[in-house]
C-alpha cells in the first residue's frame, strides 16, 4: 500500500531502496512471505527522466557511455518505463572461470538462479505458461538457438500495480531519497537510513536493508560510506566501483537466409499467453572455449536501406528510430549523419511510396502488435543485430568527485572503458557464424565494411551505461568482491545489494530477467532466515519459566 510520512515512525523487517524492476520484485516477494517491508522510491508515482544534475553522477568522456538522462529514471517502475522489454536468461558458461576472460567466475553456479526464472518472468509479464521458454534441443552444433521473450507490459510497476497498492505487508514511500547510511562499525550493521522526503528529514529503521538503486546508485551510497569508514570494502584500492560493464551491441552485417523457412525460425512468434518470443544464434560453449570467443547472441532485424534504394519502408523505420537521438541530444558521428540523410533522401524522392509504406507500417504495428515492427523480406535479407559480453576490467570504474549534491552526498565520476579484446572477440564471433551458416547452407553474412575496418566499426557502435554491471560484484572475499553468494555485503551484516551490479561477468543477456531472478532468490533467503531466527528464539523461550516478551522477527545476517 502507498504510505504517508507517518510510515517513517514505524519499524520494518526489511527496507528495500529503489522501486525499479529489481526493487519491486524483492519487495513483493518479501511481503508475500509475511515480511513487513518498506519500499522506498526517490521519484514520484510515475517514472520520469531526471533533470540535469539530478542523477548524482557525471560523464567526463561520453565516447562509450551514454548520457546520464538517458540511462537513468526516477519514479515507480524506474527505467522499465522505457526499456526494450527483452527477457533473456544467463548461460552456464557465464558462471565459469574462463582463462581467456580476466576476473571471470561467480561463487555460485547458474543452477542457483535458474529455479527463479519462472517467477521472474511472471512478475515481468513475460511468462509463457506451460510452453517451453527455451527452444527445443538441437543436435550437436556450433550455433544452437537460444530464445528471448518480451514483456507484455513494459513498466514493472504497472504490471504489478494491484498488488503494490493492496499488499498489507508492503508499504511504498514515494519521493523518498536516501541521504546516508548510518553504520555501526562495532556491530558491523546499518542501524538506520537518513531519508529526505517532501521537504523533511526522517530516519528509517529495519532489521535488514536491500539496496536496489541501480548499479551506480548502489555504488555511490557505499563509496560515500567508505569516506567515513575507509577500511570498508577492501579499502580505497578495493573492488568497490570497479569492473564497470555493460555490453557491446550494434550491427555490422546483414544476414541473407537461404530459404523463407530458415528465416521464419528466427522471427517473432506469439505464445498462448500473448508473450512474444524469438530465436537467436549463439555460439555453443565448446566453440566459445575453443576460439576464446565472448558470449554473444545474434538475431535478424530490419536492415538499413542502401543509398538510392527505393525501399521507403526501411527508410521510414530508420527516421522513426532516429527520433530518440534528437530527444536525448545524442552526439552523432559522420556515419550516423550519412545514414539519416540517406533515409530522408529516400523518403523525399518518393512521397507517394512513403505514404503507402507508412500506412502499411501502421497496419503491421497495430495488427501484429509485435515488440517492434519487423519487416518480412521477400529477398530474405535482414540486418543482423548482436549483443555481446564485455570483458571485466578494473580500469572501467566509477569514483567520487569533490562535488556534492543537495543532500551532501558526493557525486560520481565515470570512466567507462572497453578493451581491444571486446572488439576483436565480437568480430571473431561474426566470422565464426558466417562460416557455420555457409557450411549448414542456412545462409551467409554480408558485412557492412571491408574486413580491415570492421573492428573500428564495432568500436564506433560500442556504447552502454544502461546495464550497470559489476560495480559491486559477487565473490568470496572482501579484497575481490563486495557481496557474498547471498548478495549480502561482505563487510556489513544486514545490508544486501540487488541488481546487475553484483554480476561477476555480463554474459550476452539483457540483465533484467536474471537480476529479478536474483532478487527473488534474495527475498526467499531473507524470509527463510527470518523464520529460522524466530523458531530458534521460540525454542529458547520455551525452556525458560514464566512469561516471555514478544519475539521480534529478525532477518538473517
Amino acid at each position: 500500500m502507498f504510505a504517508g510520512l507517518e510510515v517513517f515512525q514505524q519499524a520494518f523487517d526489511v527496507c528495500v531502496a529503489g522501486a525499479g524492476p529489481v526493487g519491486i520484485a524483492a519487495a513483493l516477494e518479501l511481503s508475500r512471505r509475511g515480511m513487513r517491508t518498506l519500499l522506498l522510491e526517490a521519484g514520484p508515482k510515475r517514472s520520469k527522466r531526471p533533470q540535469r544534475n539530478e542523477t548524482g553522477f557525471d560523464i567526463e568522456d561520453d565516447i562509450y557511455h551514454a548520457a546520464d538522462r538517458i540511462t537513468s529514471a526516477t519514479g515507480l517502475g524506474g527505467t522499465s518505463e522505457r526499456w526494450g522489454g527483452q527477457c533473456v536468461e544467463l548461460d552456464d558458461i557465464d558462471f565459469e572461470a574462463r582463462d581467456y576472460v580476466a576476473h571471470s567466475g561467480w561463487p555460485i553456479a547458474h543452477e542457483e538462479i535458474s529455479p527463479f526464472y519462472q517467477r521472474a518472468r511472471a512478475l515481468l509479464s513475460s511468462n509463457v505458461a506451460g510452453e517451453r521458454s527455451e527452444p527445443e534441443p538441437e543436435p550437436e552444433t556450433d550455433f544452437p538457438s537460444s530464445r528471448e521473450s518480451w514483456t507484455r507490459i513494459r513498466n514493472t510497476a504497472k504490471a504489478n500495480s494491484a498488488e503494490l497498492a493492496s499488499s498489507k505487508n508492503l508499504f511504498v514511500a514515494l519521493d523518498a531519497r536516501i541521504k546516508a547510511l548510518a553504520f555501526d562499525p562495532v556491530e558491523a550493521r546499518v542501524h538506520s537510513m537518513s531519508i529526505a522526503c517532501r521537504g523533511g528529514s526522517y530516519k528509517v529503521c529495519a532489521d535488514q536493508y536491500v539496496l536496489a538503486c541501480g548499479g551506480r546508485g548502489n555504488t555511490r551510497l557505499l563509496l560515500n560510506l567508505q569516506l567515513a569508514f575507509p577500511q570498508l570494502f577492501g579499502g580505497s584500492d578495493g573492488p568497490l566501483g570497479r569492473f564497470y560493464m555493460g555490453h557491446l551491441a550494434g550491427q555490422i552485417a546483414q544476414i541473407e537466409f537461404a530459404t523463407k523457412e530458415h528465416a521464419e525460425r528466427y522471427l517473432f512468434k506469439r505464445t498462448s499467453t500473448g508473450t512474444f518470443v524469438c530465436n537467436r544464434f549463439q555460439p555453443a560453449p565448446q566453440l566459445q572455449r575453443a576460439h576464446e570467443l565472448p558470449n554473444i547472441a545474434f538475431w535478424p532485424t530490419n536492415r538499413r536501406a542502401a543509398f538510392g534504394e527505393a525501399d521507403t519502408a526501411l527508410s521510414l523505420l530508420h527516421l522513426w528510430n532516429s527520433r530518440k537521438s534528437f530527444v536525448h541530444k545524442a552526439t552523432w558521428g559522420e556515419a550516423d549523419r550519412f545514414r539519416y540523410y540517406n533515409a530522408l533522401h529516400n523518403v523525399l524522392r518518393n512521397p507517394l511510396g512513403a505514404t503507402s509504406s507508412a500506412l502499411g507500417l501502421l497496419r503491421q504495428k497495430f495488427s501484429f502488435a509485435e515488440p517492434y515492427v519487423l519487416l518480412r523480406r521477400p529477398d530474405m535479407k535482414y540486418g543482423l543485430r548482436y549483443h555481446g559480453e564485455q570483458i571485466p576490467s578494473s580500469s572501467s570504474r566509477v569514483f567520487l568527485k569533490p562535488e556534492q549534491d543537495a543532500d551532501g552526498q558526493f557525486k560520481l565520476d565515470v570512466s567507462f572503458r572497453y578493451l581491444p579484446q571486446d572488439f576483436r572477440g565480437t568480430l571473431q564471433a561474426h566470422v565464426a557464424l558466417d562460416r557455420w551458416l555457409k557450411e549448414r547452407k542456412i545462409g551467409k553474412l554480408i558485412f557492412d565494411a571491408a574486413p580491415e575496418n570492421l573492428e573500428e566499426h564495432i568500436a564506433a557502435q560500442a556504447k552502454d551505461g544502461y546495464h550497470q554491471i559489476g560495480l559491486t560484484k559477487m565473490g568470496v572475499d572482501r579484497n575481490h568482491a563486495i557481496v557474498n553468494h547471498n548478495c549480502r555485503v561482505i563487510d556489513i551484516a544486514n545490508l544486501h545489494i540487488a541488481g546487475s551490479s553484483v554480476f561477476a561477468t555480463s554474459g550476452q543477456a539483457n540483465p533484467t530477467l536474471p537480476a529479478v531472478a536474483l532478487a527473488i532468490r534474495l527475498a526467499e533467503h531473507l524470509a527463510s532466515e527470518a523464520r529460522h531466527q524466530t523458531t530458534a528464539a521460540s525454542s529458547r523461550g520455551s525452556l525458560s519459566p514464566g512469561p516471555q516478551p514478544e519475539t521480534k522477527i529478525l532477518s538473517a545476517l
